[in-house]
């Protein structure tokens, strides 16, 4: 481990869990420096919502956007959002209940003439977006979202995935993510999904730019969390400043993830 990989792991804050009430608040007296440092901080947040099937085989797509709105984050990284039919699309439906904010929708495979994917909602201005085509045959499709914006009137790249549930594709899937990251650089880079990698693997992460003291915080199974799948780490690596997953009781139960929550510094 470098020195300044040392440094990152000793300064990043592994919260504890989230609570309901675990949200960036603006204090009415705040100093104007005060509020200048906390305003170049973004929350982020990672969320494996199954489809809005929950643990308890229960379908409901308000369950997991009252989650989402309650953690009220800057930055919005869905996986396995789904349309049953045209007028049972979750996507449309996120995209309607978190306006303002910019959304994007990076579609992996479809059945019939409905779809299935990831998505990404940023409270600021997506300036490009690029697609990334994932997937390694005989598997299912995977893709990433790649995206520069402005949040907090500040620049950021942002790369949203879900990786494949097998070692041999994840492995190509990370070698195509390092190629995509030689290209549209930014300041600060911000990588989150959920990556299905655990364990000694994880090491593979740093192909990505991942710190070697990555935090292993529980996410899989929401009601039990043993794994550390979902991931959020920056570039520099400095950048993120806490961690933690979100775990009331809603959230145990509302899909088989729980989600996992961050703050990153876009400022000096």
């Amino acid at each position: 481990m470098t020195r300044d990989e040392q440094t990152a792991a000793r300064d990043l804050a592994v919260a504890p869990d989230l609570g309901a009430s675990s949200v960036i608040e603006e204090s009415a007296g705040e100093s104007a420096a005060a509020h200048a440092a906390r305003s170049s901080v973004c929350r982020v947040l990672t969320y494996n919502v199954h489809s809005c099937v929950g643990a308890d085989r229960r379908y409901d797509p308000h369950r997991i956007l009252d989650i989402v709105r309650r953690l009220r984050a800057d930055v919005v990284a869905l996986q396995e959002l789904r349309a049953y039919s045209a007028i049972d699309d979750q996507f449309h439906l996120f995209q309607e209940h978190l306006r303002p904010m910019r959304a994007v929708f990076g579609t992996t495979f479809r059945r019939s003439r409905y779809k299935f994917g990831n998505a990404l909602f940023v409270r600021g201005t997506i300036l490009e977006t690029r697609l990334h085509d994932l997937s390694v045959a005989p598997f299912e499709e995977r893709g990433a979202i790649d995206c520069t914006a402005v949040v907090r009137g500040r620049r950021v790249r942002l790369i949203a995935t879900h990786l494949g549930l097998f070692r041999r594709e994840r492995a190509e899937q990370l070698v195509r993510l390092a190629s995509a990251l030689n290209h549209h650089h930014e300041d600060v880079t911000i990588l989150l999904g959920d990556f299905n990698i655990f364990g000694a693997e994880r090491r593979q992460l740093r192909i990505l730019g991942a710190p070697a003291a990555l935090p292993r915080i529980r996410t899989f199974p929401s009601f039990q969390p043993i794994m550390s799948l979902d991931r959020i780490w920056t570039l520099p690596n400095d950048r993120l400043v806490q961690v933690a997953r979100h775990r009331d009781s809603p959230a145990k139960w509302a899909s088989d993830h729980l989600p996992l929550v961050g703050e990153v510094s876009l400022g000096d």
